[in-house]
């Protein structure tokens, strides 16, 4: 009996880890394409908000906000921006990231100044 357990457990655990790797990607393809009206139509239609999945969703290995900078993705960047705390968004130093990754002209990043306060 046992050995029937392991493998439907393994099958049950496994399908919304994939549901959500496959929710990542669409997120970071629409961030990617400036695709803002489509990154928030999934996200309401998932019932998920921005600044509940920040930490967790992770583009080439960046957040959603620095993707967005690399990507030039203006629109879905402000989208990021307005939803997100202040205060999340100093903790990181968004500025400095930038400066030393060549972004410090990036419109994104004139945007988080403004919404920090710098």
């Amino acid at each position: 009996m046992k050995k029937l357990l392991v493998p439907l457990a393994a099958i049950l655990l496994s399908g919304p880890a994939l549901a959500n790797d496959q929710l990542a990607a669409s997120l970071c393809g629409y961030i990617k394409d400036d695709n803002r009206n489509q990154l928030r139509k999934t996200l309401t239609d998932n019932k998920l908000n921005v600044r509940n999945i920040y930490d967790s969703v992770k583009c080439n290995n960046e957040n959603m906000l620095q993707f967005a900078v690399r990507s030039d993705a203006y629109e879905s960047g402000t989208f990021i921006i307005k939803q997100m705390p202040a205060k999340t968004l100093a903790e990181f130093d968004y500025p400095a990231w930038a400066n030393s990754n060549g972004f410090s002209a990036s419109p994104l990043v004139n945007e988080i100044r403004a919404r920090i306060g710098q």
